[in-house]
């Protein structure tokens, strides 16, 4: 989320009287943020999300979009994780959306630094090909020069926060649901993006 954006969704927090402080990271990063006590709430994927944290969290009702999975690999033949034979995939570790996608590939490589480091990897040859979501990748300053991103998986992104704030869910999704509106997002923000480059 660009500082443009940030600034759109601190206002309609604001006009609702919640006070947020919204920041840009990876998932990992939030995950261990919210489970730290450092974070309240989370835009997250609703498959994704409670298998990673060790807290109680609520799911909002606001729709925020739909992120999509990519298979990052070297322009040529390779369309899909079916494609890859012997080519080592690295995947961030601790994201769960790769889980199903990798199960009966042998030759994976689970990265702790996320989609940054997944990139150098890809740069320096350890590693032939990577699984990123749209965010993340984005982050990370989107698709390296000679290689395409391939839709592998696509999963709905919803706000989350802390059980304990439940009672501030209705404002919470009354203020999502005007930043929404003022970015001209009625259903979804991501439905058939392409991928960042």
């Amino acid at each position: 989320m660009d500082q443009q954006k940030i600034e759109l969704y601190r206002k309609a927090m604001a006009d609702v009287g919640l006070c947020v402080h919204p920041e840009a990271m990876p998932q990992t990063r939030a995950v261990a943020a919210l489970n730290s006590g450092q974070l309240e709430g989370v835009f997250a994927s609703r498959e994704d999300l409670p298998e990673l944290v060790t807290v109680p969290l609520i799911s909002g009702d606001v729709l925020l979009g739909r992120l999509a999975g990519y298979l990052v690999v070297r322009d040529g033949p390779v369309n899909g994780i079916a494609d890859l034979t012997t080519e080592v995939l690295g995947v961030p570790l601790g994201a769960t959306w790769c889980t199903k996608l990798v199960e009966q590939y042998a030759n994976v490589i689970r990265v702790p630094r996320g989609t940054a480091m997944l990139k150098e990897m890809l740069a320096e040859g350890r590693i032939d090909a990577m699984l990123a979501d749209a965010y993340s990748l984005g982050l990370a300053g989107g698709v390296p020069e000679g290689y395409k991103a391939v839709e592998v998986d696509h999963f709905d992104v919803h706000s989350w926060l802390k059980a304990e704030f439940a009672d501030i869910k209705p404002q919470f999704d009354r203020a999502t649901r005007a930043f929404l509106a003022k970015l001209g997002i009625t259903i979804s923000c991501c439905d058939k993006a392409d991928p960042p480059n």
